[in-house]
């Protein structure tokens, strides 16, 4: 496809998409569990989440699971 991930990530709702890797945005209701770098939204499909990422994703998880 010629639409850029960038550019689709700025067109989805930033409060249900993210961006966790340079070639992944994962919808974040989606998401079962997540373990040593890896997002899973089912038992065996995963994504994983980048250096660049994994900072912003651990701070969505600080701040929406802080009390689990």
């Amino acid at each position: 496809t010629l639409f850029r991930l960038k550019n689709m990530e700025a067109a989805l709702p930033s409060e249900q998409f993210m961006r966790v890797h340079r070639s992944y945005i994962v919808n974040l209701r989606a998401i079962r569990s997540y373990v040593r770098g890896r997002i899973f939204l089912s038992d065996t499909e995963y994504v994983p989440i980048g250096e660049n990422y994994k900072e912003a994703f651990q701070n969505y998880i600080d701040r929406h699971f802080k009390n689990l």
